[in-house]
């Protein structure tokens, strides 16, 4: 699978009902709505990236709606790459998604998937009770080692927070809190980029000799135009990503509805 192409989801903040509303809308609507746009598209992806907050409360009840949700996805015959964000729970989705016996809140859920000669690595950046992400001791050791397994096609980086600084204000201290040690993580290593989600629209900029991509939410997108206060709009997007002869192509893909104030 040297070619490939595959469709980065984030911040999907499913209720535990079909009919319960965020913001005045139906998140699960948002997703199906994209599950409508990709089978429209031309290309088929490869899999799927689905980098946290998955869920908005954390709640077994929403776990069960996410599967549901999910079910729309697995259609696709291919594996979904799952990570988790600050809105998630560990234990409930351990137990509910993975179908694991899970207790310990403070375990962390990494883990990588090779396609073909290329690795993907999904890490796990939510701390207890904070809006923003860092990632710890043993799984920065964790990335390091497997970086230095081969992938001769290189390696990919999922993460639920920007490792840069948003420039939208309100956001500015919502990303990544140890940077530094992640970019010495990956560094001399080949990383085609750090896909992240979590500010709700879309950021590209470079990061330690590769770059960082944010894709725009599912559930709901935030304006980067606003950059004093944030300020929604009834909308979804993602990201298709394609990989060819080496060079990577991220293309967002956001449909815009009316700007709200929040």
């Amino acid at each position: 699978m040297t070619d490939m192409t595959f469709v980065h989801l984030s911040d999907l903040h499913i209720l535990a009902n079909d009919d319960d509303l965020l913001y005045g809308r139906r998140t699960t609507d948002k997703l199906r709505g994209i599950v409508e746009h990709v089978r429209n598209m031309d290309v088929s992806p490869d899999f799927f990236i689905l980098s946290g907050d998955l869920v908005n409360d954390g709640k077994e009840a929403e776990y069960r709606m996410l599967n549901t949700v999910l079910d729309e996805l697995r259609e696709f015959g291919v594996p979904l790459v799952l990570g988790l964000g600050n809105h998630d729970c560990r234990v409930n989705f351990r137990r509910i998604v993975l179908g694991e016996e899970a207790e310990d809140e403070s375990q962390r859920y990494y883990h990588s998937t090779m396609f073909g000669g290329r690795r993907v690595i999904m890490l796990d950046s939510k701390l207890p009770d904070a809006v923003y992400g860092d990632l710890d001791g043993p799984q920065l050791a964790w990335l390091s080692e497997e970086l230095r397994k081969p992938a001769p096609l290189g390696n990919l980086i999922a993460i639920h927070h920007p490792p840069v600084f948003s420039t939208v204000e309100p956001l500015s201290h919502h990303c990544l809190h140890n940077p530094d040690e992640l970019a010495n993580a990956i560094a001399g290593h080949h990383v085609h980029a750090l896909l992240s989600g979590h500010i709700h629209y879309s950021h590209v900029t470079p990061f330690q000799d590769t770059i960082s991509i944010t894709t725009p939410a599912t559930a709901y997108i935030l304006d980067p135009g606003s950059q004093q206060k944030t300020r929604q709009r009834d909308g979804w997007g993602f990201t298709l990503v394609s990989l060819r002869g080496g060079q990577l192509y991220a293309n967002p893909i956001s449909m815009y509805g009316q700007p709200v104030q929040v």
